[in-house]
């Protein structure tokens, strides 16, 4: 079965067509994490999330946007959860957090093409570096002490990037050169210098405080028992 109709089955979005889909999910085009695929949002944490909720008995609506509204909907409105969101000290206090989903290093990208080498971030601080609104990896670029051009979007850096009106661009190292890939840029690109990994690189489901207990365990349950059935590395598989 391909990827869109498994997640068709999966997300219930005819079932919540005729009914009130009890959460509401948001997320931004991340690829592979996040992204639209013929019409419906796809990924790997949203494949992830879709058994959890077929494991917890609880149905969802999936919808795609600007990543600073999907922040900011999550935190403002009941029912609702925004991924995949790194889990920082800012934002913590604004969310119930379930997770992580997933994990990616934090690197610096280059056109293929630049000869630059890079030791350190200061290093990296001397050229032009993309970031976008509401991302908490060019939130930690920035504490690294690295300038940024803040872009509306990510998918904006790398059209920059390609033009030659940046140097370096901040992006996972799985995002990076997907994202190439799908914009048929895949060997323009190259890593020069890897900012962070571990801890600071996990991406969680983000939801509003308000979410109701009863809810937000047993969504929790069910997202720590496909976790731990391995099928985050199953999902993974399908999107190299």
């Amino acid at each position: 079965m391909g990827t869109r109709q498994h997640l068709g089955a999966a997300l219930g979005f005819c079932v919540c067509a005729q009914l009130a889909c009890a959460l509401t999910f948001v997320t931004e085009d991340y690829p592979p994490f996040n992204m639209q695929v013929d019409g419906e949002v796809s990924g790997i944490a949203t494949e992830l999330l879709a058994q959890a909720l077929q494991r917890a008995g609880l149905q969802a609506s999936f919808e795609l946007m600007p990543w600073a509204r999907a922040l900011f909907l999550a935190r403002s409105q009941p029912d609702t959860c925004v991924y995949s969101a790194v889990r920082t000290a800012e934002r913590e206090r604004f969310y119930r957090w379930i997770g992580p989903l997933v994990a990616d290093e934090i690197k610096l990208f280059a056109r293929a093409d630049n000869p630059l080498r890079l030791n350190s971030a200061a290093d990296a601080s001397k050229f032009r570096v993309g970031g976008y609104n509401g991302d908490a990896y060019s939130d930690l670029a920035e504490k690294m002490g690295i300038p940024l051009e803040r872009a509306a979007s990510d998918v904006q850096n790398l059209l920059k990037l390609r033009a030659g009106r940046i140097d370096l661009w901040v992006a996972g190292s799985r995002v990076g050169p997907y994202r190439a890939r799908l914009a048929g840029f895949q060997n323009g690109i190259k890593p020069v210098l890897t900012l962070a990994s571990g801890k600071d690189t996990q991406m969680w489901l983000a939801c509003n405080p308000q979410l109701g207990g009863a809810t937000f365990d047993r969504l929790n349950a069910a997202v720590q028992a496909v976790l731990k059935a391995g099928e985050l590395e199953r999902i993974s598989a399908r999107y190299r």
